[in-house]
């Protein structure tokens, strides 16, 4: 936030169809409209010392913000982002990058290590860091480690699939595990019902349909029905 009030937006976006084309071309001085924040965030619990971070593609950007948070709260964090190839990761990288090849945490990632959080980077490809999904390096590290399950948190942002994977990873292990999904939002205030996410509850059918806009975007692993 400025002086004045205002706030500073850094918009990440990876051009691909109409929308992300006629944003590429918005010039200096172009006024845009925006309507956010919405729903709710990620919550840090208090009573959990340690957390873990997994982003895949654009939903790595979150996750620099939550490690912020983290550090401000005390939090032991480790940090894990995968993407396709190596042009396509939204980080800045330090000089030990090479050193994330066997997917152990080091300060690879500037944008993290000023949170005094060490991360893995991988790439689907094996371009850069950890060769494969992110999630298999993030397993990986699970077993190394055997933290006990009620010290952690687990917080994800990203592709469905990868989130669903670390989502039942979490959940098989006891861990709490907080992910935020993404829906098309068409009004961003509950009103179209377009951005449903079906979770489980306590009526006669077991489930029922929330908003992605305002009852999420972020949800426990453990109420998300993928099917």
């Amino acid at each position: 936030p400025g002086g004045n009030g205002a706030v500073e937006l850094d918009i990440i976006y990876r051009t691909i169809g109409a929308g992300t084309h006629w944003l590429e071309g918005v010039a200096v001085g172009d006024r845009l409209s925006i309507l956010g924040p919405l729903g709710n965030s990620f919550t840090i619990r208090p009573d959990k010392p340690a957390a873990v971070l997994v982003g895949g593609g654009v939903g790595i950007p979150p996750m620099i913000r939550l490690a912020e948070a983290l550090a401000a709260a005390g939090k032991q964090t480790v940090a894990f982002s995968g993407v396709q190839c190596r042009s396509l990761l939204p980080l800045r990288l330090a000089d030990s990058i090479e050193a994330s090849t066997a997917g152990r945490p080091t300060m690879c990632v500037r944008d993290f290590a000023a949170h005094n959080v060490a991360s893995v980077v991988a790439t689907d490809d094996g371009s850069l860091g950890f060769a494969g999904m992110v999630s298999e390096a993030f397993s990986r590290w699970l077993d190394e480690r055997n933290i006990p399950p009620a010290e952690l948190v687990v917080y994800s942002c990203g592709p469905e699939a990868m989130m669903r994977t670390v989502g039942e990873l979490c959940i098989s292990r006891g861990i709490e595990c907080q992910l935020a999904m993404e829906r098309h939002m068409a009004c961003g205030m509950g009103t179209c019902q377009s951005c449903v996410v079906k979770v489980r509850d306590n009526s006669e059918c077991g489930w029922s349909f929330k908003l992605c806009c305002t009852d999420g975007p972020v949800f426990d692993a453990r109420d998300i029905l993928w099917k």
